[in-house]
């Protein structure tokens, strides 16, 4: 399994490297997760920067998990299982390049947001299965493996209160992961920047 996940892990602090070498400061964030299913929800850690010093464009690398993630259209597969409330708890590494707008107001308050559109991918860092042998001869069925990768979007909402803090809340979408179907989560989060800032 770590063999498997080093590879993984090595493309994504290259590309990290690269990209910070031409960064003034890296910015942070920690995100609580409410899934859109009764008891699940998660966290995030975040790291990006700006892209070549420009604004309005940024990169960022996030590790998630998520917990108690059921498998939305399950009752197609088996009814019995659907009623067994299978759950699991989703690991992904993630890149995603975003595009942030800042409104243009004379008012401090007004000019202290920012919306923030994201589009990535999600790397799987777990395999997902249902183990039948040796009770039952069957093959094992996974609904997730490691290595998948995933399509996510996002939208978020920032509130700044200095040049280095801020909040955020937010909405993530999955649209397909691997064979969990359609996965949403509403976040809140508190961004930090290190480092020095050019042009703010």
């Amino acid at each position: 399994m770590v063999k498997k996940i080093n590879p993984i892990a090595q493309m994504f602090c290259i590309f990290m490297a690269m990209l910070h070498s031409n960064a003034d400061a890296l910015e942070s964030s920690i995100q609580l997760h409410k899934v859109d299913q009764d008891s699940s929800f998660g966290y995030s850690l975040v790291i990006g920067d700006e892209f070549f010093k420009q604004k309005a464009f940024i990169w960022q690398v996030s590790y998630n998990r998520l917990e108690n993630v059921a498998i939305s259209d399950l009752d197609k597969t088996s009814d019995a299982w659907d009623k067994a409330d299978f759950d699991f708890a989703l690991q992904t590494v993630e890149l995603s390049l975003g595009y942030r707008y800042y409104p243009k107001s004379y008012d401090k308050f007004i000019s202290s947001f920012m919306v923030e559109f994201q589009v990535g991918a999600a790397v799987n860092l777990s395999e997902h299965k249902l183990v039948f042998r040796p009770d039952f001869d069957r093959d094992d069925i996974y609904f997730a493996e490691q290595g998948d990768i995933n399509p996510v979007l996002s939208v978020i909402l920032q509130k700044s209160f200095t040049k280095n803090s801020a909040m955020h809340i937010g909405v993530k979408h999955y649209p397909n992961y691997s064979d969990f179907g359609s996965i949403s989560t509403l976040f809140i989060g508190f961004n930090y920047r290190f480092g020095r800032q050019v042009g703010y």
